[in-house]
């Protein structure tokens, strides 16, 4: 894991420090129990910005591009959510793919 930012850049979110374990699950292998946690707490990011994304597309015009960024990252994370936590490696890549899709809504939905 990488050091710590500086205190002036720190926020209050945990989302880009769960990304990050979720990326280094790979190498560093947490336990089970904290993959668990990590799998869960993308889920629930995923499911808040996904409601957000579908109704930010509402408000697009149809086939254009916001219109087209928002409900495809909508149905990315669908299909992520759609595979089950495993443990192991499959585990960490699934948790990847989760943070992926976390990182695509936060960009599609930012102001």
């Amino acid at each position: 894991m990488t050091a710590a930012p500086p205190a002036e850049q720190q926020t209050d979110d945990p989302i880009p420090a769960l990304i990050e374990d979720a990326f280094d699950a790979s190498r560093e292998q947490p336990t089970p129990e904290r993959l668990v946690e990590i799998d869960k707490l993308l889920r629930e990011e995923i499911d808040r910005l996904s409601v957000t994304a579908a109704a930010m597309a509402e408000n697009r015009e149809v086939r254009s591009r916001d219109w087209y960024a928002l409900v495809n990252a909508v149905d990315r994370a669908d299909d992520a959510r759609a595979f089950q936590n495993r443990s192991g490696l499959a585990g960490a890549l699934n948790v990847a793919e989760l943070a992926r899709t976390v990182i695509e809504l936060r960009k599609v939905t930012a102001p």
